[in-house]
């Protein structure tokens, strides 16, 4: 009775890692060319473009010979509505290709939009409870060809060397980072203070054109009326337009030192008036 015990426990700890084991699927497919690929990696699968099928996770993982990274790519998806949703890939390498997600003939391709040289690497999945079976694990082929499916999506990044969530701000795939905004439009958005010992800005050109000698100064009578009726000086953005759409640092720079240098222009010619009316006083 022992023994039919004993064996009856073998077989269900046999059976258990069976089915544990079926969910991992390690490797799918291993992959390396020496040379460099013409039109990028495409990874045939056999998991079906079925919608509200599979939440897989795939796992590459190998070596960028060209670039001297280690590749670390896991990146998952679920199909909805005949479209992928859900979907991000993460990077534990040094390696960040494109990486897309379509749909041919039924089947999900994943397409590495790069060509390097001499890459190798190999792929591992993960599936359990929407439907999946191991026949999608396998049987998978690796070419160098060109995307041509359907539903194709490029797969964002979203980890520290691709996008990066943190509760203050965000680093975004495209490059922008924010602090104090999670949609930074700019390469920096910052909604805060910024302290810094000294900012350089790149320009395109400078105020020296008041001093050409083609220079149309402005008679004071009109730059009197102007502040009459605008509230501001020629040319500078009002209060109503500086709070609207904010102040460009370098370009600000630029219209105060135009005005300085008007300014001075205007010194000069009073002065002369100045000295001419002393030298009548004189004679």
């Amino acid at each position: 009775m022992k023994t039919i015990k004993y064996l009856t426990a073998i077989a269900i700890m046999i059976a258990s890692f069976g089915v544990i084991k079926a969910q991992n699927y390690n490797p799918i497919i291993n992959y390396n060319l020496n040379g460099t690929p013409t039109n990028g990696i495409k990874i045939k699968t056999n998991i079906p473009f079925t919608n509200s099928q599979g939440m897989p996770t795939i796992i590459i993982e190998g070596y960028n010979y060209f670039d001297g990274k280690p590749i670390g790519l896991l990146f998952n998806w679920y199909i909805y509505e005949n479209g992928f949703i859900n979907h991000s890939i993460s990077s534990f390498g040094a390696y960040t290709p494109e990486v897309k997600l379509s749909n041919e003939n039924g089947k999900v391709v994943i397409f590495i939009n790069d060509r390097k040289y001499f890459n190798r690497f190999s792929v591992r999945g993960f599936a359990t409870g929407i439907s999946e079976t191991a026949a999608w694990f396998s049987g998978w082929s690796v070419a160098d060809e060109a995307l041509s499916g359907t539903s194709t999506t490029t797969l964002p990044y979203k980890n520290a060397v691709g996008e990066l969530n943190f509760p203050s701000g965000v680093i975004k795939s495209n490059g922008n980072i924010g602090i104090g905004t999670i949609n930074p439009q700019n390469k920096l958005d910052v909604n805060g203070t910024v302290h810094a010992k000294e900012v350089k800005v790149d320009m395109a050109g400078w105020a020296d054109f008041v001093f050409q000698k083609d220079y149309e100064l402005a008679a004071l009578e009109e730059v009197e009326k102007h502040i009459q009726e605008k509230g501001h000086l020629p040319n500078i953005p009002s209060a109503k337009e500086v709070i609207d759409n904010g102040l460009s640092l370098g370009e600000s720079q630029k219209l105060l030192l135009q005005k300085i240098e008007e300014l001075t222009l205007y010194v000069i010619e009073q002065n002369k008036e100045i000295k001419q009316l002393k030298e009548k006083q004189k004679s």
